[in-house]
C-alpha cells in the first residue's frame, strides 16, 4: 500500500533472502591458529538453501528452507517453510512453519512440486516465534520478541531466541534456546557468535582427462570427459574418478575473503587434488567472474556460472536476472 512504511524493506528482504548460503569461510577462519578461537565455540559447517515457492494459501512471499551439515546434502537437519509480510511500523514479519512430515517434502529446494499439495493442515507454527526485521544501515536486523517464543511443559519450559543479520551478500544467524526460569543457555553457541553465512554462487564444471601427454595431438581413445557437474562457490566440492587409472580427484571452488591481507584480499580459488597428494590451485582476483578454469595438459577443468546476480526485487513471477 502507498502508506506502508515497510513496503520497500519487504521487497529488499525477500530478494536478499533468496539463494544459497554457506559458512565455509567462517570455519576456515576459526580453525586458523591466528584467529585464536577456542574449539568449544567453533561452528559446524552448514549449507542453507532458500527457495521461493508458489503457495498462495500461505501468502505472497513464501520460501522453502533446507539446510545440511558438513558439505553433505544427505545430512539434512533443518526444513522450514518461511513467509514474509509487512508489519508496517513494526518492520517486516517473518513467520516460521514446521512440517509435520518433513521427509515427505525433503528436496523441495530442487523439486518444488513436492510442496504442490501442501496445506496449512500439514504444518504447525509456534505462537510468539515470529521474527521482525528492521533496517540497520545497508542491512536488516531480525529478531524474535524477548521471551515470546516459549515451548515445553512444566520444568522443561524453554524459550527460543533467533537473532539475524541479512545483507545483499551475507546472512548471519544466531539460534539459541534458554531455560525459561533461569535463562540458562541450553543450546546454541556459548559465545553468542552467529553462523556467518556468505552467499554461494552456482557453477557448472566440465572436467576432461586427456589420454596423451600432448592434448594438442587431438582426440585419443583414452580421453574422458565429465560435463556440467554442479558446484557452489562457498567451498563447494565435486568428486571425479578417472576410469582409466581409477584415481580419484576432488575439485573445490571458494570465494575467499582473506582476513590477513590488506590488499587484494578477495579472490576466487579453484583447486584440484588427487587423493593422497597435494592440491594444485588457481586464484582469480575477481569474485564477480562468471568463468574460472585451469589446464594442466593432462587434465582440464572449466567452470561457468549458472545463476547470474540478482538485479530486481522479488516479483510474483520469481526473481529477475541481469543478462
Amino acid at each position: 500500500m502507498p502508506d506502508d512504511p515497510s513496503a520497500r524493506d519487504l521487497q529488499r528482504i525477500v530478494a536478499w533472502f533468496e539463494g544459497e548460503f554457506d559458512n565455509r569461510e567462517q570455519l576456515w577462519f576459526e580453525a586458523d591458529p591466528r584467529s585464536k578461537v577456542p574449539e568449544a565455540v567453533r561452528h559446524e559447517r552448514v549449507h542453507a538453501t532458500h527457495r521461493p515457492v508458489e503457495l498462495p494459501e500461505f501468502g505472497k512471499y513464501v520460501f522453502y528452507v533446507e539446510e545440511y551439515l558438513d558439505d553433505d546434502p544427505q545430512k539434512v537437519f533443518r526444513q522450514r517453510l518461511v513467509t514474509f509480510e509487512s508489519a508496517r511500523h513494526d518492520g517486516v514479519r517473518m513467520k516460521l512453519w514446521f512440517f509435520k512430515d518433513a521427509g515427505a517434502v525433503r528436496g523441495a529446494d530442487r523439486d518444488p512440486a513436492r510442496l504442490g499439495k501442501l496445506t496449512r493442515a500439514d504444518v504447525t507454527d509456534l505462537p510468539g516465534c515470529d521474527v521482525y526485521w528492521l533496517p540497520q544501515g545497508d542491512q536488516y536486523a531480525g529478531g524474535m520478541r524477548a521471551k515470546a517464543c516459549i515451548f515445553g511443559e512444566g520444568s522443561d519450559r524453554r524459550y527460543s531466541q533467533h537473532d539475524l543479520i541479512l545483507s545483499a551478500e551475507s546472512y548471519w544467524r544466531l539460534d539459541r534456546v534458554f531455560a525459561l526460569g533461569t535463562d540458562k543457555l541450553l543450546t546454541g553457541n556459548p559465545a553468542g557468535v552467529p553462523h556467518k553465512f556468505e552467499r554461494a554462487k552456482r557453477f557448472a564444471c566440465d572436467v576432461r582427462f586427456y589420454g596423451t601427454e600432448n592434448y594438442l595431438e587431438g582426440p585419443h581413445p583414452d580421453d574422458e570427459e565429465y560435463l556440467a557437474l554442479p558446484i557452489h562457490s562457498q567451498g563447494g566440492s565435486l568428486h571425479v574418478t578417472r576410469q582409466k587409472s581409477d584415481k580419484a580427484y576432488t575439485f573445490r571452488l571458494s570465494d575467499k575473503k582473506y582476513p590477513y591481507y590488506e590488499k587484494r584480499s578477495d579472490f576466487m580459488f579453484l583447486s584440484v587434488r588427487e587423493a593422497g597428494k597435494p592440491f594444485i590451485a588457481y586464484s582469480l582476483h575477481d569474485r564477480a567472474a562468471a568463468y574460472i578454469g585451469l589446464h594442466l595438459g593432462w587434465m582440464s577443468v572449466a567452470c561457468e556460472r549458472t545463476n547470474p546476480p540478482q538485479s530486481q526485487p522479488f516479483t510474483e513471477g520469481g526473481t529477475q536476472w541481469l543478462n
